[in-house]
């Protein structure tokens, strides 16, 4: 059983990470009151969506995925723990490819496969040895990462303006789904930790603190080096006085991130092999995305981690809106294989995410979860006009 502690250093674990600072610093077309309101509005409704799937999952005492098929039906759980290994997998990759453009930054003379390929081996021997997230040695590394940040964002104050060419293409609207993004992408995987929380407060409360402050955090850092100083995160590690500390910080904070990553996208891998070796699906997973980074096409990450992102949004928020409502208005589904109607539901809410991302003047994952809803309602209204239709 986890307690509060453990649970609230787990996920402000989590969020310390290149690739929340680097997502922040993308937000600095909108200045840095504006940028601070959307990293707060996205957060609020990302990571209370977060908490919500963490807390189903307390409630039912099954991991996340489990959850997720007790709702879709075995069939439809399995597809949705292959969407959530699909982007596990990609965020493994991602914070170990941010990590390594960092570090490769501050040492020049290292070429960068090797840099990406020593961090894929750091983190498998770390996972391997350590089993699961949230021992007490995630607990110290937690809070020396962030008191190490904390003077990462004072020194951001005390440069002179780099050379980031600031575009104007980021809206308001981006903004707020790049920040609700960020713990929506932990939504599949939430519910592995809490179901093995002490009480309520540990499985939903603490999740909630422990990620929107950390991410919260690392937004705010990413958007003060990229408006004070015009610099991206990579140029800035770089130039910093402190960057073999940095670099300290990159590498520590890249393994206690893909170790909650890497341990989650194992126990969703279950879901496909009669094997529930979690040490060996972890093997395989790190081998896997080991070689991936080391080919990753760096020159196109920013592009890549946009639409990363907004996938993610547009994939986890109809299926776990669903998977809520089920469980808040206490429906229960028949379908022991696959519920058509929710997989029906789902493809309409993807849909209609990109429609909103593409046409409409408010928040695109509120207008996705309000049309999921009412769908839904609509669908438990016609079961009833069934089942009390007069023979």
């Amino acid at each position: 059983m986890m307690k509060k502690s453990g649970m609230f250093f787990l996920w402000v674990g989590a969020a310390i990470s290149v690739s929340e600072i680097f997502t922040g610093g993308l937000l600095a077309p909108l200045g840095f009151v504006q940028g601070l309101a959307v990293i707060l509005i996205g957060h609020v409704i990302g990571t209370a969506l977060f908490a919500g799937g963490a807390y189903v999952s307390y409630c039912r005492k099954i991991n996340a995925m489990d959850s997720v098929a007790f709702s879709f039906g075995k069939a439809g759980g399995k597809l949705v723990a292959l969407c959530n290994l699909i982007q596990l997998v990609g965020w493994i990759i991602i914070l170990v490819v941010q990590a390594g453009g960092a570090i490769a930054g501050v040492f020049p003379n290292l070429p960068f496969w090797t840099v990406t390929l020593a961090l894929s081996v750091l983190q498998i021997v770390w996972a391997l040895i350590f089993g699961s997230p949230g021992g007490r040695i995630n607990d110290i590394a937690v809070v020396l990462l962030a008191g190490l940040c904390v003077l990462f964002l004072v020194e951001s104050f005390g440069y002179s303006a780099g050379s980031l060419a600031i575009s104007n293409t980021m809206s308001v609207m981006l903004g707020i789904e790049l920040s609700i993004a960020m713990p929506v992408s932990w939504l599949p995987l939430a519910g592995d930790y809490s179901c093995k929380a002490n009480d309520k407060v540990c499985a939903a409360v603490m999740p909630f603190l422990g990620y929107f402050l950390g991410s919260c955090f690392m937004y705010i850092i990413g958007l003060c080096i990229a408006v004070s100083n015009g610099n991206d995160i990579f140029t800035f590690i770089a130039s910093s006085k402190f960057r073999y500390v940095t670099c300290g910080i990159v590498l520590l904070s890249t393994i206690t991130t893909n170790f909650v990553a890497i341990y989650s996208a194992a126990v969703s891998s279950t879901q496909w092999t009669k094997s529930k070796n979690i040490r060996t699906a972890i093997l395989v997973i790190g081998m896997f995305t080991l070689l991936v980074s080391v080919f990753f096409p760096i020159s196109r990450f920013e592009l890549i981690l946009e639409k990363f992102l907004t996938s993610i949004t547009m994939v986890f928020v109809p299926i776990f809106t669903l998977v809520l409502l089920e469980f808040f208005t206490k429906k229960q589904r028949t379908e022991k294989s696959l519920n058509w109607g929710h997989l029906l539901i789902v493809c309409i809410g993807i849909a209609g995410n990109w429609l909103f991302n593409r046409y409409t003047i408010f928040i695109p994952t509120v207008m996705t979860i309000l049309l999921v809803s009412i769908l839904f309602v609509i669908r438990a209204g016609s079961k009833i006009s069934i089942n009390h239709r007069p023979h």
